[in-house]
């Protein structure tokens, strides 16, 4: 048993190395090589940059469940760690989800990306602490809410691409007091 547990570790490590398996995440690999990996296997070249966002969206919600987290702190380089986080545990909170799809949206688009920390009153009608993404697309702002997409009743679709300046958008994203990481 021991050998066979050995040869299926050094398998996955080949695998890891080589970056053709991203359903099993590197566990030395940077967030960078992870975030390639994950690109190239969901998008095309030669899909639009549109296309991209969307399949990418699509990836996420699909591949990532939801762990709650308390406790949170804007601390520098957050997103970096949450991305990693949710790629190497497939699950994480809103902070995660944003996060990891800031990190998708920028490689595959090279479009100003940005993850918004602030209040949504999306699930519970009240307002309550949230993080979403944010795509700067011909020179205006839109919310990409994987997490909120994927768990709020019947939303298919309705928290992707969303105008940050719409009559919608301001009904469910309180805009004060947000605070922005740009993804780099």
């Amino acid at each position: 048993m021991k050998s066979i547990k050995k040869y299926v570790g050094i398998f996955l490590l080949a695998l890891c190395l080589i970056g053709t398996m991203q359903a099993v995440p590197c566990k030395a690999a940077s967030l960078n090589s992870n975030v390639n990996g994950i690109v190239k296997s969901q998008v095309l070249p030669e899909d639009t940059k549109e296309v991209k966002l969307q399949k990418l969206f699509q990836y996420t919600e699909k591949t990532y469940g939801y762990k709650r987290q308390i406790g949170f702190k804007n601390k520098k380089s957050w997103t970096k760690t949450y991305a990693q986080k949710m790629i190497k545990s497939k699950k994480g909170s809103c902070y995660h989800f944003a996060a990891v799809y800031g990190y998708l949206a920028k490689k595959a688009t090279g479009y100003k990306v940005r993850v918004a920390v602030g209040q949504t009153k999306g699930f519970s009608g009240s307002w309550q602490p949230h993080a979403w993404t944010e795509v700067k697309v011909k020179g205006k702002w839109y919310i990409f809410d994987t997490n909120m997409d994927k768990f709020k009743a019947k939303s298919k679709m309705k928290y992707y691409n969303m105008l940050k300046t719409s009559k919608a958008a301001k009904k469910v994203y309180k805009n004060k007091g947000v605070k922005y990481v740009n993804i780099k």
